[in-house]
């Protein structure tokens, strides 16, 4: 296998949640030069939100790029200055449903990358149980319902096998997102 070493990286966009860089890469021995356009991007986390009786706990989220709605767990990206991706998980839950959590621990120890031909996010996943509830505060382009939608553990799984297997939305005509259907499969994998 060939090594090869960042040549050039040019910055095609900024936004405040990622950055689109023209990155070319040459082999160390000379023999081999390309371009690529990928995303850089901060880590992010999703985080399985179980209740005290079994439920996990799913949001209604807009997704623009397919101007469609998923049923998804809270996930989000790490901010500047956020050191620890538990702090990540608590803040993002917090933001998009107003749960309180408590006993978060980390699930996958990444490095997780679901798509390194167009991004370098590194996605974690976080299990924790919810424990109270305050007012949620989303950002400015985000469109999640307020509905929190509460779905016993097995059957959340039953219902994933049916979404994979047969097509069938998840639940009330949604499908889960790429991320939660991951997140999913890591927690019942390693919980």
């Amino acid at each position: 296998m060939k090594k090869y070493v960042i040549a050039n990286e040019e910055r095609v966009f900024k936004t405040p949640r990622m950055e689109g860089v023209k990155r070319t890469l040459t082999a160390t021995d000379g023999s081999d030069e390309f371009t690529h356009t990928i995303i850089k991007s901060e880590p992010s986390i999703a985080t399985i939100v179980r209740s005290e009786d079994g439920k996990i706990a799913f949001i209604k989220q807009l997704r623009s790029t397919v101007n469609q709605y998923f049923l998804e767990i809270p996930a989000g990206l790490r901010n500047p200055g956020e050191e620890s991706m538990l702090d990540v998980s608590r803040r993002e839950v917090r933001e998009e449903t107003g749960m309180l959590l408590k006993d978060v621990r980390l699930v996958v120890n990444g490095p997780s990358l679901l798509d390194p031909s167009k991004s370098d996010e590194d996605f974690g996943v976080a299990e924790a149980t919810a424990c109270g509830q305050k007012a949620r505060c989303l950002d400015e382009n985000e469109r999640i319902s307020s509905d929190i939608i509460w779905i016993d553990e097995a059957d959340v799984f039953v219902r994933l096998r049916e979404q994979l297997s047969e097509g069938k939305p998840f639940y009330d005509g949604l499908f889960l997102s790429g991320h939660t259907v991951y997140a999913l499969l890591a927690y019942n994998f390693l919980h």
